[in-house]
C-alpha cells in the first residue's frame, strides 16, 4: 500500500493488487460527529448518488455509469465512535476487459469530479428542490420503516438512554426531526463545508499504476485543511445502572444489556478475542449455554466499541424469562472475570477470528475499508501482524480485560401492558 497528501488533510492510498477483475475506489469525507450537521450531509449523500450538474436526471446519472462498462456507483454515512463519514464508492471494471483505447480509470475519476464539486443546485437556492425534496421524502420514509425492525430500535432506544444528549447518541443516517428541519440550502452548505474542510480519504483498490491515480486525483482541486479528528468518546460511570422499560407491538421481549469497558489501542486484539468468548460468535458461552443449552432466548450476542468503550448485549426472549435471563448473561460475564478460559477454547475462538478475517481479504470492499479506518485511527498493520495479534492474545490478558466490565444499562423492550398484566 501507498499513500500520499496531495494537500494538507487529504489523502491517497492506492494497494495495487491483480487479485480483482475490478478496480475499487471509495472517497471518505470524515468529521467530527456534529448534530449541526449531519442530517444535512445524510441528505447530501443521497443526493450525490442521484444527480449531479452534468448528470441531471436519474436516467442521465444511470447512462453515464453503463458508459463506463456498467460501473456501480453509491454513497453511504457511517460513525466511528465519535467521526462522522460520507462515503461515495465507484467499482470500475478492469481496463484489460474493455475495448481498445479506453480510459475508464480516468473516466471514473471525471465523474467521481463531477458528483463531489458539481452538484445539482446553487448557492442561493441550494440542491434542486424538486429532486430534493422526494429524497428526503425516501429518506424519511426509511427512517421511520426502521420503526418496525424490533431488534434495532431496541437497540437504538437502549443507545439513546445510555449517551442520553450526547451527539454520541445520533445514529449515522440521522433522525426524523432532523431530517425535517434540514432545508436544501442547509444541506447543501453542509456538504459545500464538507468539501472544504473534511479530512478526505481516497482509497483505490485494484490494478492499478499509484502515479496515474495521483494524476487523476489533481483534478479534484481540494483545498488544504486542519482536521484534528478524536473517535474515542468517553462516558463517566453512571451512580447507578440505568434501568429502562418500553412498551410496543412485540411477541417476544427484547432485551439490552450495556457495560462500560474502556480499553486503549494496543488492547484491541484482546478485546476481539474476550468478544469472540463471550457473545460475538457461534460458538460463544453466551450462545451455548443461555440459547442452545438452557433455551432461554431465541437470539443472543454481544458486540464490543472500542470507542466508546461499550460493551452491549442484545437478546430477544419470552418475557417471563427476562430476569433469568438477565442474570444467567451477568453470571457468564462473572465466569470470565474469575476463571481463566481453558486453552482449547481460547485456540477455537482465535482460529475463527483468523478465519472470519482471512475471509475478507479477498473482497474488495472490505480491503478499502481496513485501509481508510487503518489510516484515520492510526492502526496500520499487515495482515501477518493481525494474525499474529490475535495467536498473541492470552487468558490473563482476557480475563483482567474482563474485569473492568460494569453493568450500567438494563434496557427491556416489552409486549402487552409495560408492567407486564
Amino acid at each position: 500500500m501507498v499513500t500520499k497528501e496531495i494537500q494538507t488533510g487529504v489523502f491517497v492510498h492506492v494497494l495495487p493488487t491483480k487479485q480483482f477483475a475490478t478496480t475499487h475506489i471509495a472517497v471518505n469525507f470524515t468529521q467530527q460527529l456534529n448534530r449541526q450537521i449531519l442530517n444535512g450531509r445524510v441528505l447530501a449523500s443521497n443526493m450525490l448518488e442521484t444527480a449531479s450538474a452534468k448528470y441531471s436526471s436519474q436516467t442521465k446519472f444511470a447512462q453515464a455509469l453503463s458508459e463506463m462498462t456498467g460501473a456501480a456507483f453509491g454513497t453511504e454515512v457511517f460513525k466511528v465512535g465519535q467521526l462522522h463519514t460520507v462515503r461515495l464508492q465507484l467499482n470500475l471494471v478492469h481496463e484489460r476487459f474493455t475495448t481498445a483505447g479506453s480510459h475508464i480509470l480516468n473516466d471514473g475519476f471525471d465523474f467521481l469530479n463531477e458528483v463531489i464539486n458539481r452538484p445539482i443546485g446553487d448557492e442561493i437556492a441550494g440542491f434542486a428542490s424538486v429532486i430534493f425534496n422526494r429524497q428526503k421524502e425516501m429518506a424519511l420514509d426509511e427512517v421511520a420503516g426502521l420503526r418496525e425492525d424490533k431488534p434495532y430500535y431496541a437497540l437504538r432506544e437502549a443507545l439513546q438512554a445510555y449517551f442520553g444528549a450526547s451527539d454520541q447518541a445520533l445514529p449515522a443516517f440521522g433522525t426524523i426531526d432532523g431530517l425535517e428541519a434540514t432545508t436544501a440550502q442547509r444541506a447543501w452548505q453542509a456538504w459545500q463545508d464538507s468539501v472544504a474542510h473534511d479530512r478526505i480519504d481516497i482509497v483505490v483498490v485494484g490494478d492499478v499504476d499509484f502515479n496515474k491515480v495521483i494524476a487523476a486525483t489533481n483534478q479534484f482541486n481540494f483545498a488544504p485543511r486542519q482536521q484534528l479528528l478524536q473517535a474515542t468518546y468517553h462516558q463517566d460511570l453512571l451512580p447507578q445502572v440505568k434501568q429502562v422499560k418500553s412498551q410496543d407491538e412485540v411477541t417476544q421481549a427484547r432485551l439490552v444489556l450495556g457495560y462500560s469497558l474502556t480499553s486503549n489501542s494496543d488492547e484491541r486484539f484482546i478485546a476481539n478475542v474476550f468478544n469472540g468468548l463471550f457473545g460475538g460468535l457461534a460458538i460463544s458461552r453466551l450462545f451455548l449455554n443461555i440459547r442452545e443449552s438452557a433455551g432461554l432466548v431465541y437470539g443472543i450476542s454481544s458486540d464490543y466499541n472500542p470507542y466508546t468503550g461499550l460493551l452491549l448485549v442484545e437478546a430477544g426472549v419470552d418475557q417471563i424469562n427476562l430476569a433469568i435471563t438477565i442474570t444467567k448473561i451477568n453470571e457468564e460475564l462473572q465466569h470470565l472475570q474469575q476463571t481463566l478460559v481453558s486453552e482449547e477454547e481460547l485456540a477455537i475462538v482465535k482460529q475463527l477470528l483468523k478465519t472470519s478475517y482471512t475471509m475478507t481479504l479477498d473482497q474488495p470492499l472490505y480491503l478499502a475499508d481496513r485501509l481508510y479506518n487503518q489510516q484515520v485511527l492510526h492502526q496500520e498493520l499487515t495482515d501477518e501482524a493481525w494474525l499474529a495479534k490475535i495467536d498473541a492474545v492470552t487468558a490473563a490478558q482476557v480475563q483482567a480485560f474482563a474485569q473492568r466490565a460494569v453493568l450500567q444499562l438494563q434496557y427491556e423492550m416489552v409486549g402487552g401492558d409495560i408492567n407486564g398484566d
